[in-house]
């Protein structure tokens, strides 16, 4: 376990990469089978592809959950090497990158997007939107005062982290606002747009999840399950939200 820590630390970055890469032709594979399912107007098959990923990320949390005590012990292990191996400027460019998943940065993002559906009147996705954004703060918060876990130790002074490490509030949060946005903005741009705007979300809210890991202001385990949570809940969200959305547009 140790040699592993030391290898994750190393090459830090190339396995970011290579991860995002993946998360891209992953997100090909799923934009391209929900494509199917939408020309062929199986809307059943669509709904059961949603509740699938939601399913698949909760028990995922629960795994992740249920083993922390024994994950501890490799998430204090990668946070010591990293500490040991990233430079103050490698630190200053991911403190960048932190900043899109910050909370007054998603609460500008929030109150936005709200205030652009308002002023347009469309109430049903102004009400899932809200929904979806601080449904998913809630849960956040009730999940850190249930685990209570401390941060990592860090001393860069980069950045003030005051409150509980498990589950990730940045990863949870990016996931859940920008992925609820990117669903509002696939219905409003051209085919050709839908897929890299789906890659492009994809690779940021990776970038925003694994900078906390690399600042060293959470473990591993705690930005796994920030996005595990945050995707069980916002396929849910969306689940409903296309049901509804088929129903409105089959009344008018």
């Amino acid at each position: 376990m140790p040699a592993l820590a030391q290898f994750i630390a190393a090459n830090a970055l190339p396995l970011l990469a290579g991860l995002i890469v993946v998360s891209g032709l992953l997100t090909r594979l799923l934009w391209r089978r929900a494509a199917f399912y939408r020309a062929s107007a199986n809307a059943q098959s669509l709904t059961a592809v949603g509740l699938s990923i939601a399913l698949l990320a909760l028990l995922l949390f629960l795994t992740v959950a249920s083993l922390l005590s024994h994950i501890s012990v490799f998430d204090a292990l990668l946070a010591n090497e990293l500490r040991r191996s990233i430079s103050r400027p490698m630190l200053q460019a991911i403190f960048m990158i932190t900043q899109f998943g910050n909370f007054m940065t998603l609460l500008a993002v929030v109150i936005g997007v709200a205030l652009a559906l308002l002023l347009r009147r469309r109430w049903l996705e102004l009400a899932l939107w809200l929904v979806t954004t601080a449904g998913n703060g809630l849960l956040n918060r009730a999940l850190k005062l249930s685990f209570e876990r401390a941060r990592p130790l860090y001393d860069h002074g980069l950045v003030i982290e005051p409150s509980y490490s498990f589950p990730s509030g940045h990863a949870s949060g990016s996931l859940a606002v920008y992925g609820m946005l990117t669903w509002l903005l696939l219905h409003r741009l051209p085919a050709s747009a839908r897929l890299p705007l789906l890659i492009g979300t994809t690779t940021l809210i990776l970038l925003i999840g694994f900078s906390r890991v690399l600042l060293q202001v959470h473990y591993f385990s705690d930005v796994i399950a920030g996005f595990a949570s945050a995707a069980a809940w916002l396929s849910l969200c969306i689940v409903v939200a296309e049901r509804l959305r088929r129903r409105q547009a089959c009344r008018a």
